[in-house]
């Protein structure tokens, strides 16, 4: 999965794609509005099912083959761009970006709610320090020689990227037939969707401490907005090709590698509510520096991969919120937890996406990074208010 997602990064390969066939800021801005939608909606509606199923194993299968078969579709468009209009490509590439990233949030929800049920409590951030360093490792090799020859300056074979990253999907899903996982038995009465949006409301009414993460949570989805963007600033500012995508997708990847050696380290043993705060406190810099290199010239070309470097924080941080959230409750109810949590963290994307990319095609990018600086500001001082729920629910 993860050498997957490096040939789709959604903060430089799809908007690169949506630079190359005549996108704008704002359009560049629906695709976290989608990739945020498909990661909370379909996770929301769908936690019922997954909290009810026997085995959970069978539901991540399905979510994966389905993101693959939706890459290899979108290769195969790209393939036949030529015979339809921009309006038409633009609008079949942005479905069928929506529909795999529905697919990825309920392929997200399942295997945090796997963590919960397999994995104890005290070395989950073994287990996320020990995947993204390997599978960071992997997609860096994979990128250097693959990506190497299909991003080119001045040309991109895209197809390529989406095939390969296709297939992966697949192979991923076809891995989880290797869990050995035990069937789930759910005493609960089946809720209806008005039930268990009522069952919502009361959990942030009940919880504060876990309405204090879904605002925090929030707060640092406004950092989404901004990652189509990043790579058109440099791209735009610092005049650079197709081929200076491949050293910010190989930065970003092993950021996450780096970060997530100590985060994991630290989560273990001091729990997650320390290691949320250094990372969000890493996020706040990201626009400010995107911009300051960006003015800098010769120099600021040479330098602009640590803002990619900085983003690897991203997926540690996501990661960090699910495994804070298991802590909170017992198991049966953390599918209905993380799937809220991943609606708070979408909320900003699906609002706020295209008001910025609006701001950014009238005034520039300097008004919306430092109204995103702003957010991640709030949301890191709300990381000082949630309690440390170590040891609370087994």
């Amino acid at each position: 999965m993860r050498t997957g997602w490096i040939f789709k990064t959604e903060s430089l390969i799809m908007p690169a794609v949506l630079d190359m066939i005549g996108g704008s800021a704002w359009l560049r801005g629906c695709l976290p509005m989608l990739n945020r939608f498909g990661q909370s909606v379909p996770p929301l509606l769908a936690a019922q099912i997954v909290r009810r199923s026997r085995y959970k194993k069978f539901g991540l299968i399905a979510a994966a083959m389905s993101m693959g078969v939706l890459f290899c579709l979108l290769a195969w468009l790209w393939n036949v761009r030529g015979a339809l209009s921009p309006s038409l490509l633009i609008g079949s590439i942005l479905v069928l970006y929506a529909f795999f990233f529905s697919s990825m949030g309920i392929h997200q929800l399942i295997l945090s709610a796997m963590v919960g049920k397999l994995i104890p409590v005290t070395i989950r951030g073994r287990l996320m320090q020990f995947s993204s360093v390997l599978g960071s490792s992997v997609a860096v090799c994979c990128a250097w020689v693959l990506l190497n020859q299909w991003l080119k300056k001045g040309d991109a074979n895209f197809a390529a990227i989406f095939l390969f990253a296709g297939v992966l999907f697949c192979v991923s899903g076809l891995i989880a037939l290797l869990f050995r996982e035990t069937p789930d038995l759910d005493p609960q009465p089946r809720e209806t969707l008005r039930m268990q949006l009522g069952s919502a409301i009361r959990v942030l009414f009940r919880d504060r401490n876990f309405l204090i993460l879904s605002i925090t949570a929030a707060l640092f989805g406004m950092m989404m907005t901004l990652f189509p963007h990043y790579q058109a600033v440099g791209r735009e500012r610092l005049k650079l090709g197709f081929d200076s995508l491949v050293p910010w997708i190989i930065a970003q990847n092993l950021g996450v590698a780096i970060f997530s050696l100590p985060a994991g380290w630290l989560a273990d043993r001091r729990g997650n509510r320390v290691v949320l705060k250094l990372l969000m406190s890493g996020l706040c810099v990201v626009p400010m520096l995107s911009l300051f290199l960006s003015k800098m010239g010769d120099w600021g070309s040479a330098c602009y991969f640590l803002v990619f470097g900085l983003l690897g924080l991203t997926p540690v941080t996501m990661r960090t919120f699910s495994n804070y959230t298991l802590e909170l409750v017992a198991r049966e109810h953390q599918p209905q937890y993380l799937s809220l949590l991943s609606l708070f963290m979408a909320g900003p994307a699906m609002l706020g996406s295209l008001i910025v990319g609006s701001l950014i095609d009238y005034w520039g990018y300097e008004p919306a990074f430092m109204l995103v600086t702003a957010g991640q500001f709030i949301g890191l001082g709300c990381c000082f208010l949630l309690l440390e729920p170590r040891n609370t629910v087994e």
